[in-house]
C-alpha cells in the first residue's frame, strides 16, 4: 500500500502545482494589462524618453508647488496688516439721556493693532475719545472694561 499513498501525495503535489501555476498565470495577466496600457502607442525605443518626460514634470510640479506655498504665505503675513477687525458697540451710558447715542468703534488689523475710537454722547456735549492699540493693549492710555471687551470680540 505505500504504492497507493505515494501516488495520493504526488497527484496532491501536482494538484498544488496546478493551483500556483494557475494563481501565477492570472498575476501575470493582470501585470501584462497594466503595462500595455502604459506603453499604448509608445515604442520600445522612446519608452525610456516617456519616462524621463514623466520624471521631469514631476520635478516641474514640485518645484511649482513650492513657490505656490512661499507666495501663500506671503500673502498670508501681508493680510495680517489689514483690517481684519471692526467692531462697533451702541450704549446709552447716562440714564437721563435717551437712546443708545454713544458708541466704542474697534479698528484692528489682524494683530490686534490700530485704534478705539469712542464716543460719550450727552445731555451738554459729545465727547470723542481716540485711542491707539497694539497687540491688544492701549500705547497712551489705558482702555476701559468695556474697550476691552469690544477688541476681544
Amino acid at each position: 500500500m505505500p504504492f497507493a499513498s505515494d501516488l495520493a501525495l504526488a497527484y496532491a503535489l501536482a494538484g498544488l502545482a496546478l493551483l500556483i501555476n494557475m494563481l501565477l498565470l492570472v498575476w501575470v495577466a493582470k501585470l501584462s494589462r497594466h503595462y500595455n496600457s502604459l506603453t499604448h502607442g509608445v515604442e520600445p525605443k522612446s519608452l525610456m524618453r516617456v519616462l524621463e518626460g514623466i520624471q521631469r514634470t514631476l520635478s516641474e510640479h514640485e518645484a511649482r508647488s513650492l513657490t505656490t506655498k512661499a507666495d501663500l504665505k506671503k500673502l498670508t503675513d501681508a493680510t495680517r496688516l489689514h483690517l481684519q477687525h471692526l467692531t462697533l458697540k451702541r450704549f446709552n451710558p447716562f440714564g437721563d439721556t435717551g437712546g443708545d447715542q454713544s458708541f466704542i468703534l474697534a479698528i484692528l488689523d489682524g494683530n490686534s493693532d490700530g485704534v478705539v475710537i469712542t464716543s460719550l454722547h450727552s445731555r451738554e456735549n459729545t465727547r470723542f475719545y481716540v485711542k491707539s492699540v497694539k497687540g491688544g493693549v492701549g500705547i497712551d492710555h489705558p482702555l476701559s472694561k468695556e474697550e476691552q471687551k469690544i477688541i476681544k470680540r
